[in-house]
């Protein structure tokens, strides 16, 4: 996040700016949707003229994956409750339910913008993808140190299993992402764990 931090010249931004601009972009999300959204949107809402974006973002994608970024880093982080499954659970009760507000359409509209432009693609898998996944891996990881989990378990493939079953849910096939999901989830995962052992 640190090229986020300064661009043009090396300028530091002003961290009252910073946080205005980020709160606005949420704000003008909720009001227009991500396609919608607008450079001048996010500056009208956030008192800052455009200029002023433009020093430390290209584009509105960029501001958005920041945005994104630190808005699950304060909301959605992954703690050790002492065992896999509640781990697992507080984490999937965490992260579930915003994917049904302005944070999950903020993450379509950053994977559809992914998916049209190779640069952003490589820095929204760098600043968010990479970073989320190498968290619920350790958290994984520790699963198997604490004999949840059969020592042959490759945490970097079940870790494409959990992920892949909320990215599916989340952006092809419309059915709930609520506490059912995560308890039915989890419980297949501990479910398929012990029949290993």
């Amino acid at each position: 996040m640190e090229e986020l931090e300064k661009k043009a010249g090396g300028r530091p931004r002003s961290d009252q700016a910073h946080q205005a601009i980020l709160q606005a972009t949420m704000e003008v999300l909720k009001r227009d949707g991500y396609r919608a959204m607008t450079i001048e949107a996010i500056a009208a809402c956030a008192g800052v003229g455009k200029k002023t974006i433009y020093r430390w973002w290209s584009s509105k994608a960029e501001v958005a994956l920041e945005t994104l970024t630190t808005y699950v880093e304060m909301h959605v982080p992954f703690q050790d409750t002492g065992s896999l499954e509640g781990d697992l659970l507080t984490h999937l009760k965490l992260a579930l339910p915003g994917l049904a507000g302005p944070s999950g359409a903020l993450l379509r509209g950053l994977v559809a913008e992914s998916l049209l432009n190779e640069d952003f693609a490589h820095e929204f898998q760098r600043l968010f993808i990479i970073p989320r996944r190498a968290e619920l891996v350790v958290l994984l990881k520790r699963g198997i140190q604490r004999g949840e989990l059969p020592s042959e378990v490759d945490p970097e493939v079940l870790a494409d299993q959990v992920y892949g079953a909320k990215w599916y849910r989340f952006l092809l096939y419309p059915a709930p992402l609520d506490d059912n999901y995560a308890h039915t989830l989890v419980n297949h995962i501990l479910l398929l764990s012990k029949q290993d052992q």
